[in-house]
């Protein structure tokens, strides 16, 4: 009976031994071209996110509300490149659900666009 677990065991060891390579062969290895195309998809993500707060914030009845409020634009201008991870994305949809909603022909400001856009303005203006 050991001299037949002893065998087993052998051929177990050697099968392991030999599919260990093939286990870890250069097939799921990551090229450098795929972390380049990774890394330049999420710098697009993110020059998109910072493109709609941008064209949001040169609306010009975004720019009366925040001279109603007092608020720099300039500066907030300058914040957006400065956002980064959660911030940017966060900001961002409020940006775009603010643009289309003032881009789809309302021509009354509600009091939640009015607090969304007050929002976004501070929250670059503090990110800055």
């Amino acid at each position: 009976m050991t001299r037949r677990f002893q065998l087993i065991t052998h051929v177990l060891v050697a099968t392991l031994c030999l599919s260990a390579p093939t286990a870890y062969s250069d097939d799921k290895a990551v090229v450098q071209q795929d972390l380049d195309q990774a890394v330049s998809k999420s710098l697009a993500r993110e020059d998109a996110a910072r493109s709609t707060i941008a064209t949001l914030l040169q609306r010009e009845d975004v720019q009366t509300l925040a001279k109603g409020y007092g608020l720099d634009l300039r500066r907030a201008e300058a914040a957006v490149g400065t956002l980064q991870g959660d911030d940017l994305r966060r900001v961002s949809a409020l940006a775009a659900n603010a643009d289309s909603q003032l881009a789809g022909g309302a021509t009354t400001v509600t009091f939640s666009l009015v607090a969304v856009l007050l929002i976004i303005i501070i929250v670059i203006l503090l990110a800055g």
